[in-house]
């Protein structure tokens, strides 16, 4: 089977055409995390248009058990496992598996929904913001499914949670822009921290190279919830966060503005590029996670920010970024399709300078970001 490219906000429509087709089959996915040069693999198993997996691999039958065993702690487990698996008629069968954990009142369905459900919502957050290459496999068949009417989840639903998770990563911002934060131990070290047991934590698992995904991966933890233990400790002095950049963003030229252009066309983008390359340094990011690194790390002298955003909707992305204190004064251009009065309202709401429908003239760009930003002058709202 050969792999199939897609760019940023493709994966959402690879996903929505095998809901429509009702396909079944394991989709392999490997998403380019540009930002630390790395790629991640992930899996999403689909029955009848309903996705019944997400996770890093595809699992035996032992191993779905032993993972959605692992979120609750109970002595009857190892028990649970064992007489399940001795009762089962099936070697190959989840679904009876399940059956007899849910016959003998160790788990209900709505426990065992819920946990697989957070699992699919958890590999979503982590390839949706991303390029990549996908690889469907139509021959895979499992029979997990959730509740005696052998439902799968819903992909409608699934999305409206990576939106709600995506909204409580950006109020971890700027300290944490994304799972993707590297932390690492200020120069004082460890011995700062007075709490035995974060100290251990910090020591063991912080070496400056590991990304908050990546621990909380090893530990099996949710990385959401691991970061807000992190901000906490930010916060303390006891960690630090660095977001690893492209080599394009480590180049840029320090003795001229930098302008931070945020939209998933690549067409619209190299015209941004090419308008104002030549006076000012342009940095790139497709979705508002890779933005909000980059506006956390570089000294941006304005933002163009398109409305219509893979991730996080453009106009909450501008209401996040003035919200923080040191981005209250920086310039936000808003480029979008939309030219109704009524979305240069909400623009203006939400934070933004000026409003530039698309199509947009190279000339008049240049022009309006010359209002804001001269090319000789290296002051910005990040100060």
């Amino acid at each position: 089977m050969s792999q199939t490219q897609y760019q940023v906000r493709g994966l959402n429509n690879i996903l929505e055409d095998l809901y429509r087709t009702k396909t079944s089959g394991s989709l392999h996915l490997e998403s380019q995390i540009i930002l630390r040069q790395k790629t991640r693999s992930r899996v999403l198993i689909w029955q009848d248009g309903k996705i019944i997996y997400g996770g890093s691999n595809i699992p035996n039958r032992e191993e779905f058990l032993k993972q959605l065993f692992q979120s609750f702690k109970s002595g009857w487990n190892d028990t649970a496992i064992k007489f399940a698996k001795e009762k089962a008629k099936n070697p190959k069968s989840i679904r009876e598996l399940l059956e007899i954990i849910v016959k003998i009142r160790v788990l209900n369905w709505g426990q065992i929904e819920t946990f697989f459900r957070n699992q699919a919502i958890l590999t979503l957050e982590q390839v949706l913001p991303h390029a990549g290459q996908f690889q469907l496999d139509r021959t895979v068949k499992i029979d997990l499914c959730y509740s005696e009417d052998y439902h799968g989840l819903d992909l409608t639903l699934l999305t409206q949670g990576v939106t709600l998770r995506q909204q409580e990563w950006a109020k971890l911002a700027p300290i944490i822009s994304s799972m993707d934060a590297v932390p690492y131990l200020p120069e004082s070290g460890s011995q700062i921290i007075t709490e035995p047991a974060v100290r251990q934590h910090l020591q063991q698992w912080v070496d400056g190279k590991r990304s908050l995904v990546d621990i909380a991966e090893e530990l099996n933890k949710d990385p959401l919830q691991l970061a807000r233990s992190y901000l906490n400790w930010a916060q303390a002095g006891w960690v630090i966060f660095t977001q690893h950049t492209t080599d394009r963003a480590a180049s840029t030229n320090k003795n001229i503005p930098t302008i931070l252009s945020v939209d998933d066309s690549p067409v619209v983008q190299k015209t941004i590029e090419r308008a104002l390359g030549d006076r000012y340094n342009v940095l790139l990011a497709s979705n508002a996670v890779d933005a909000l690194n980059l506006l956390n790390q570089k000294q941006i002298s304005l933002l163009l920010l398109d409305v219509t955003m893979p991730d996080i909707d453009g106009l909450e992305m501008c209401r996040t970024v003035r919200s923080i204190p040191k981005f209250r004064n920086l310039p936000i251009i808003m480029l979008t399709a939309r030219d109704g009065l009524f979305d240069k309202v909400k623009g203006q709401i939400a934070g933004t300078n000026r409003y530039l429908t698309k199509p947009f003239d190279a000339e008049k760009l240049l022009e309006i970001v010359s209002e804001f930003v001269g090319a000789g002058n290296t002051s910005n709202g990040n100060n």
